[in-house]
């Protein structure tokens, strides 16, 4: 696990060193193990060390044995002693233990098609010296990150992209396209960045810079999976191949040569992953929950069920309103990418909890959009029995949403009703989105100032499948997933220098399930049954039937009690040539006032502002003059 960087110099620029000594200094808390640089004709790749495997010998920049080919890394290669094994008795000489260097000696096979080895988490560049060639590939779930900016004939790269502004040759200047799609989804998808001239390397793909030119491969897709014919097994048959995939992954994932946890919820998917990874090592496992003294978002009691069942020790960190906004704090300058999921603070500080026993995490991320575990697909079901309803009756219950007001607590039914309601006749992927984000389209479209830089672009995305079901866990599985859900964990855990490792993305265990029948699934109101199934042995009856919770904070209250000066304050400093101050105003004062639970709403745009401070970010020229902003006092 590590931060790395880079740069393959152009005509114009080269990597000094003190450009890239700016770049070391912005990764420092991925790496604060070490840092190393290695500089071969007209590059030069750089990497900050968390040391997990070889933690003595096992430092990066690492590379073959002629040294014409070298290699940084972030993340972990699981299978790395499998594929030493079968280099070392093709000839190929070691110097390390560390799992990185099985990279560079692929690539002398292989060439840019080394990925197809590997199986981990990871982000990798490869420097070629002689063909003067640079690989870059990102793992196929998207656990890693990998963010790049072309130059003339050249380019930089990074883990994180603060590291790549910090090299002044790539300016903050936003992407107005990809920060209205933030405010509807809570998250950029794809390839772009918030800013215009930084892209995301995506998930399962590699970009290739040689003398040629550049050009960006996909090596693997999860649509694949998604779209062939379903494999044809009962569910005691699928519940039995998913159990041996999830005891394989969780196996591969607790390679460490350091002490290894897991931040355990009480929830099915975490509670399975710490009881495998208890059979493996033993009475010593340390495992992590958050609490809160809330009712409705207090989950330890179920995580102290499940721990005090499978012998662990235990820790509880339970974050208030105080230690929430000292987080937050904490975790501000380091925003380089808006991501609008509220469970980011409270994961950084169960991280940074955890770093004082542990250097590596095991979370159950990924196990809802494999599974079919969220409300949101449920409501798809119910969605279509509520179309089938007289339109008198319709009409009249769709009336009645905005009259449901606001929530004190968690995801009630009041706050679920009247979501639904809301979006019940549209369209599934519309429904589907609308549920899972922060703001709708048309929403966006009021917000944003007229002829400003926020663009917005009220397309749905399709995502072909065989079933209405598998087209919404492949739209979850390639943006809620990989770009809220992963990435928020990544910068959580990374901000506390601790790795994040989510079995459930092991990509062997991800190819069963996208090919299992959607009925082993969801059935019913019930999902993730083949999973209850598979692990009906691992967790108390208690858990394995609880409903899907997830880390939730009480922001909505928060927002209108303890944390309202900081909102105010926050939103205060939006800029009026991008959003529209009496817009923010409203729905500030709707949501104190609890006329309307707007959390997702305000929390994104505390996001976007906290975002634009961190990285000075420079907006497009509004036209026109427009309102200062001015979020004024709210009373109840």
């Amino acid at each position: 696990m590590c931060g790395i960087y880079g740069m393959i110099a152009g005509p114009d620029v080269e990597p000094t060193g003190t450009i890239l000594q700016r770049m070391a200094a912005q990764l420092v808390h991925r790496g604060p193990d070490g840092d190393g640089i290695a500089r071969r004709g007209r590059a030069a790749l750089g990497c900050r060390r968390l040391a997990i495997i070889d933690v003595v010998g096992g430092a990066q920049p690492i590379s073959d044995e002629s040294g014409d080919v070298i290699a940084v890394c972030n993340g972990e290669i699981y299978n790395h002693r499998e594929l030493r094994a079968g280099l070392e008795s093709r000839g190929h000489r070691f110097r390390t233990r560390s799992d990185a260097e099985v990279i560079p000696h692929l690539y002398e096979e292989r060439g840019p098609d080394f990925v197809d080895a590997l199986e981990g988490m990871f982000g990798v560049a490869v420097w070629d010296a002689r063909a003067e060639r640079l690989v870059l590939a990102r793992d196929r779930m998207g656990e890693k990150p990998l963010y790049y900016a072309p130059l003339a004939r050249g380019l930089v790269f990074a883990s994180e992209p603060k590291a790549i502004l910090a090299t002044g040759l790539v300016a903050p200047v936003a992407d107005g396209a990809a920060l209205g799609a933030f405010l509807g989804t809570g998250y950029i998808a794809g390839a772009r960045t918030g800013f215009a001239e930084i892209a995301r390397l995506e998930a399962g793909t590699r970009l290739i810079l040689d003398r040629r030119g550049s050009r960006v491969e996909s090596f693997w897709d999860v649509a694949r999976f998604l779209a062939e014919p379903a494999l044809r097994l009962d569910l005691e048959t699928a519940a039995r191949a998913l159990r041996a995939e999830l005891e394989r992954a969780v196996d591969a994932a607790l390679v460490s040569d350091v002490p290894v946890g897991v931040f355990l919820s009480g929830g099915l998917d975490s509670s399975a992953v710490a009881a495998l990874a208890r059979r493996r090592l033993g009475p010593d496992l340390d495992t992590f929950t958050v609490a809160f003294d809330v009712p409705g978002f207090d989950e330890r009691r179920y995580a102290a069920l499940v721990s005090r069942a499978l012998g662990t020790r235990h820790h509880v960190l339970t974050v208030t309103p105080e230690l929430f906004l000292d987080g937050l704090r904490a975790l501000a300058p380091l925003i380089d990418e808006p991501i609008s999921d509220q469970s980011l603070v409270p994961t950084f500080l169960l991280a940074r909890h955890a770093r004082t026993r542990v250097k590596v995490i095991l979370v159950g991320e990924g196990s809802d959009e494999l599974f079919a575990g969220y409300p949101t697909y449920v409501g798809g079901l119910l969605a279509a029995r509520y179309g089938r309803l007289p339109d008198t009756i319709r009409r009249t219950l769709a009336r009645l949403a905005p009259h449901l007001g606001a929530s004190a607590g968690n995801i009630t039914l009041r706050y679920m009703a009247r979501r639904f309601l809301e979006m019940a006749e549209e369209p599934a992927v519309v429904r589907h989105r609308a549920w899972t984000g922060c703001m709708t389209a048309a929403d966006v479209e009021e917000l944003a100032v007229p002829g400003g830089p926020l663009v917005v672009d009220g397309a749905s995305e399709v995502f072909a499948a065989r079933s209405e079901l598998d087209s919404l866990l492949g739209l979850d599985l390639t943006g809620y997933l990989r770009d809220e859900l992963l990435t928020n964990l990544d910068r959580a855990t990374m901000a506390a220098s601790l790795e994040g490792r989510a079995p459930f993305m092991n990509h062997r265990l991800v190819e069963l399930a996208c090919r299992l029948p959607a009925d082993v699934k969801l059935r019913h109101v019930v999902g993730k049954l083949v999973l209850r199934r598979a692990v009906a042995d691992l967790v108390p009856t208690t858990v394995r039937r609880r409903v899907k919770r997830g880390l939730s904070v009480p922001l909505a209250a928060w927002l209108a009690g303890p944390l309202r000066s900081f909102a105010r304050e926050t939103l205060a400093r939006l800029d009026p040539n991008v959003v529209r101050p009496a817009v923010v105003r409203e729905l500030f004062e709707a949501h104190v006032e609890r006329r309307r639970d707007n959390r997702r709403e305000l929390w994104a745009l505390i996001v976007l502002q906290l975002w634009a401070d961190a990285c000075g970010v420079v907006w497009a020229e509004p036209e026109g003059e427009v309102e200062a902003m001015s979020v004024g006092r709210a009373t109840r």
